[in-house]
């Protein structure tokens, strides 16, 4: 598959560049002070089940908010932000770390941050998907965090763009080779920038899978086989991840979405019916016995009693109230 290269200038260009970031990466918004200066390159390389993709700048300020969204592969995927030519900051729940050519940045999908250039700046991301996270790298997942390479890792982390490069001009027998060259690359810079990428691969499946259907609860396709499809794994794989905790894959869905419900009917007027079609129930009276078993009353005594009980906000407004969450 050939290089996929845009350019952005101006007005126009700040706006569709944000637009563009959605998809290549994660949804964020960026800023400049005169948007009538704004320029950008993007050039992404797909390479087997990850991409490479470079991106030049000038300076600029970029924010993530919990409340945005994107596509459940990037909102549970991983990618690592290498400042092949930058200096800069991002700041994150943990705190603020230094973005720079002796730095590897670890960013999930789904985490929040604040990214700044001062001046103008050449960065390398890899975006690594779900499905390889869980396989390859499942320390990957968690909180964003910054670490300092090595010599070694500096030095393997300046052959990326030369192997974005090859993987540009490679033919379909080369692909595979390179793509190898990549992963050792990869690996490698990973381990010389001391963060761990093993982990309990049962947790990490579970964690992946609980984020997956957390972005999903809407979803009418939502079910144990859409969800083994996402990950790459098989329905068994599945079920012995959940087992760890006591559960099933299907039992913990139900239990989120009869949990969304009450978000909702604590927070909003939307009407029973309407909520058991959004999340997947048969009827209002499935819904109805669903929801007593679980919190001990019907949903409309229970939304009464919540609301009699005080405000009920403690439990959020309703999900899809916030066109965020609206699929």
């Amino acid at each position: 598959m050939p290089p996929r290269r845009q350019g952005f200038d101006g007005p126009a260009g700040l706006r569709e560049f944000n637009s563009a970031l959605r998809h290549t990466l994660v949804q964020q918004t960026v800023t400049i002070r005169d948007p009538s200066r704004f320029r950008a390159r993007i050039t992404e390389v797909p390479l087997g089940p990850l991409r490479l993709i470079s991106a030049t700048v000038g300076a600029l300020h970029s924010s993530r908010r919990p409340h945005d969204t994107t596509g459940p592969d990037a909102a549970d995927g991983v990618f690592l932000l290498l400042g092949q030519r930058a200096t800069g900051s991002i700041t994150h729940r943990g705190g603020t770390d230094p973005i720079g050519p002796d730095r590897l940045v670890v960013v999930p999908g789904s985490e929040a941050f604040d990214v700044d250039y001062p001046a103008p700046a050449h960065v390398l991301f890899v975006a690594l998907p779900p499905a390889l996270v869980t396989a390859r790298f499942p320390g990957l997942d968690g909180p964003v965090r910054s670490a300092t390479l090595d010599p070694v890792g500096r030095a393997l982390s300046r052959q990326l763009p030369h192997l974005m490069n090859a993987a540009a001009a490679a033919g379909a027998g080369q692909r595979p080779e390179v793509a190898t060259m990549v992963d050792t690359v990869l690996a490698a810079t990973l381990h010389g920038a001391g963060v761990a990428v093993d982990a309990d691969p049962v947790a990490a499946l579970r964690t992946a899978a609980e984020r997956l259907i957390e972005h999903s609860l809407a979803d009418p396709a939502l079910s144990v086989p859409w969800l083994a499809r996402r990950l790459a794994v098989s329905p068994r794989q599945l079920h012995r991840a959940f087992a760890a905790n006591g559960t099933t894959p299907y039992r913990w869905i139900r239990q989120r979405r009869l949990h969304a419900c009450a978000v909702a009917l604590a927070g909003s007027d939307v009407p029973v019916a309407r909520l058991a079609h959004r999340y997947g129930f048969a009827s209002a009276s499935h819904l109805g016995a669903l929801f007593r078993a679980q919190y001990g009353a019907p949903p409309a005594r229970w939304r009464s009693e919540q609301r009699a009980g005080g405000p009920a906000g403690h439990l959020g407004q309703d999900p899809d109230s916030d066109p965020a969450r609206r699929r």
